[in-house]
């Protein structure tokens, strides 16, 4: 009789290691499975953002950059308050890009204008965006060393080269 116990004093003990253990790996594999969903909706998401830069240049006497931008994707783009704003540029004249910076949308260091055709603040596919961006100290350079690369919140650049100040 007290082996009998024993034996189902273990097998308790065994059936119960097994249900925690097979909670585990349920609760492990359904996170591997989310995660991979939403690996493959940002990856989507990717694919089907597109961004064409049409133009740059300074403007302003150097003072600013406008960058015009098409959404060429089928995603439409927001949070520009998370997108990446970089400047390479040459500030002394002499063609060597001596400012690299990085701007900041949330302290008004650039802007976005939108040629809205519906939906105000929102970049939708096939709109054009002009970026300003306010430099300091003031572009000079007349050579197409300067560049700028946005990059939105998936990932997705757009690069181009611009000059100082057209005539």
């Amino acid at each position: 009789m007290d082996t009998a116990l024993s034996g189902l004093i273990i097998i308790m003990i065994l059936l119960l290691a097994v249900i925690t253990l097979s909670y585990s790996f349920l609760s492990t594999q359904e996170a591997v499975v989310d995660s991979w969903q939403e690996m493959e909706e940002r990856m989507e998401e990717r694919v089907r953002t597109d961004l064409l830069p049409i133009g740059a240049v300074a403007s302003s006497g150097g003072s600013f950059v406008d960058v015009t931008l098409r959404n060429e994707g089928s995603t439409k783009l927001t949070d520009f308050d998370q997108w990446d704003v970089i400047v390479q540029y040459d500030s002394t004249g002499d063609g060597n890009c001596d400012i690299v910076d990085w701007f900041s949308y949330d302290y008004g260091e650039w802007s976005e204008g939108i040629g809205d055709i519906f939906e105000p603040g929102i970049f939708n596919p096939g709109e054009v965006m002009t970026i300003t961006i306010a430099v300091s100290p003031e572009v000079t350079s007349t050579t197409t060393n300067n560049r700028v690369i946005i990059a939105t919140p998936n990932g997705i650049t757009a690069r181009t080269v611009f000059t100082c100040c057209p005539p």
